[in-house]
């Protein structure tokens, strides 16, 4: 008797440990398969190179660019739309870049599409070449979502 509550117990904590390993791999099958909205941002100065430390803020979230000036995958938890609501497949968002000896530049409705990862490039200029006290960039929507607003013939 006691042998067979052994073999029970044995066969039960590997049937445990089995669905316990089953559940983690799908759990990240099921994360791996949904994509997320991302962007990644490349600061770099008028003279194309890169601008390393640069701060990055999407969405409430803030990160630095590398010695490349490159940003790490900004994730874009909750995408609008700011030129129509009803339209899903892509939104915006507003991309602020700041650097110390730079001026400060704003990217106003940056179009990021559904399950991608939008790579933009913002050129920033140094204090001592502008006397602007902030540069902004404002991106159009994109050029299907245009056309369906022009008349037909």
């Amino acid at each position: 008797m006691k042998a067979t509550l052994k073999s029970v117990a044995a066969a039960l904590t590997v049937l445990a440990l089995v669905l316990s390993v089953l559940t983690v791999l799908d759990r990240s099958a099921i994360s791996a398969s949904a994509k997320s909205t991302n962007i990644r941002v490349t600061v770099v100065g008028l003279d194309n190179l890169p601008v390393h430390n640069a701060r990055v803020t999407v969405a409430g979230k803030t990160f630095y660019t590398d010695n490349k000036g490159v940003s790490p995958v900004i994730e874009l938890d909750a995408l609008t739309n700011c030129y129509d609501a009803s339209v899903s497949e892509w939104g915006t968002a507003t991309v602020t870049v700041t650097k110390d000896g730079f001026v400060p530049a704003i990217v106003f409705n940056c179009v990021c599409y559904s399950a991608q990862t939008r790579k933009l490039t913002v050129k920033i200029y140094r204090a001592d070449e502008s006397e602007l006290s902030y540069v902004t960039y404002v991106e159009s929507p994109p050029d299907d979502y245009v056309k369906t607003l022009l008349p037909t013939e």
